[in-house]
């Protein structure tokens, strides 16, 4: 009996032995996602904050140095999120701690009546809104998820990404995390990032490749930051170009060139840090003009998009959801040809246009019904005749021709009863 459960005893064993191996690879996998679950609040986190107080006791002068950091990480925080920079709002020191989320001290030094150091602060996305949007002022909604960098390299006109380092993307590496309204994550060129997106397919922005590396990381895109070295990785004296091109799934590929100027003082590896930070500084300006909130009161308009299917009418939907403006959607009606929608948004019609064009989406006044012949109706002794109902203006929201986008079937010559008539929801 003993011979024949020991064969048992062993497979249990072994299959104990695998699923106890099993669980640390399984756990290793789940951090992954963190780094896109934390990019929409790592642009309301502001580091590095400076503070130098001196007070009558060492109590009082570590209080007065936390206002004081949060006051400077506001500024901070506004000038990052805020088109143009500019003063922030101010506001009382009540006021501006209920903002903040919380706060880390990264160095101290204290002494009787003075405290130096450095502090993190972070803030609560939701309540900052709220305070800009109570001023009036605008700002820009940064990304909910992070983009994924890939600093390519070309030595000596060959173009390197994983197979050598470089300085290029030594500097990258070094570059601290936070400190940015666009999240980047450089990968670390593992056999994994190898497969996802070689050399040739970032230089060719193949759209297969930045897809793979992006949804491997959970990223909203890819940016591939390219600039020239010379033969055995020396850094020019001068100054450097590079080139930054941003691949999504809404545009396949956009492109802007900056230039970086060496100082007379400037060590190679210098002038990396410089580039590193003012391309990280073009990526955050480039998505502030493009993703700048419009402030104004709320406005209502009644728009009729023209649609073939449902699959077109996603599409719409997915379009309009990308418009920070458009703060409300309700859909009043829907049939096989048109959806009836109940717009509200921010600004005016001209901006608003300029919103949907860049979804590729137009937006035209339809003609105003006619109004129906006014019929009076008998009123008591003393009343007034009621004024009649304004007609309520009507826009169509339709695909761009040539955007690449949603086919609009057209709506039958004369519908029936029933047919192409929005139903109500």
């Amino acid at each position: 009996m003993l011979h024949r459960s020991v064969p048992r005893l062993f497979t249990g064993l072994l299959a104990l032995f695998l699923v106890l191996a099993a669980v640390p690879a399984a756990m290793a996998q789940v951090p992954a996602a963190a780094p896109a679950a934390a990019a929409g609040t790592e642009a309301f986190t502001v580091s590095g904050i400076a503070v130098d107080v001196s007070a009558a006791n060492a109590n009082a002068a570590r209080d007065e140095a936390i206002n004081q950091a949060q006051r400077k990480a506001w500024d901070e925080l506004y000038r990052r999120i805020a088109p143009g920079g500019g003063n922030a709002p101010r506001m009382s020191d009540v006021d501006l701690a209920r903002l903040v989320q919380g706060f880390s001290i990264d160095e101290e030094r204290v002494s009787a009546t003075r405290y130096v150091g450095s502090m993190t602060v972070r803030f609560r996305p939701a309540a900052v809104r709220d305070a800009l949007a109570g001023t009036g002022a605008q700002y820009a909604e940064p990304p909910t998820r992070p983009f994924v960098l890939l600093p390519v390299t070309v030595v000596g006109g060959r173009p390197v990404l994983w197979e050598d380092r470089t300085a290029w993307r030594n500097a990258w590496e070094a570059r601290p995390a936070g400190g940015s309204l666009v999240p980047l994550l450089v990968p670390d060129g593992e056999l994994d990032d190898i497969a996802a997106v070689n050399v040739e397919s970032a230089m060719q922005g193949d759209a297969e490749a930045m897809r793979r590396v992006a949804q491997k990381y959970n990223a909203a895109g890819v940016f591939v930051a390219r600039t020239d070295l010379a033969e055995g990785g020396a850094v020019p004296a001068g100054q450097l170009s590079i080139e930054i091109s941003r691949y999504t799934a809404e545009q396949p590929r956009e492109q802007q060139t900056i230039t970086v100027k060496a100082d007379a003082a400037d060590r190679p590896e210098d002038l990396m840090t410089r580039a590193v930070i003012q391309t990280a500084a073009a990526i955050d300006e480039a998505w502030r003009r493009e993703n700048t909130t419009v402030a104004g009161p709320e406005q209502r308009m009644m728009v009729s998009v023209p649609i073939g299917g449902l699959s077109e009418w996603m599409e719409v939907r997915k379009r309009l959801s990308g418009v920070n403006a458009i703060t409300r959607t309700d859909v009043l009606g829907l049939s096989r040809y048109e959806a009836r929608l109940a717009l509200t948004y921010r600004g005016d019609i001209p901006r608003l246009k300029q919103l949907l064009a860049r979804r590729d989406l137009s937006l035209e006044q339809l003609p105003t019904p006619p109004r129906p012949p006014l019929v009076n109706q008998p009123v008591a002794p003393g009343q007034i005749q009621p004024p009649p109902a304004p007609v309520e203006e009507l826009w169509q929201i339709a695909p761009l021709t040539g955007a690449g986008s949603v086919p609009v079937g057209p709506p039958p010559a004369v519908p029936g009863p029933g047919v192409g008539t929005p139903t109500r929801l």
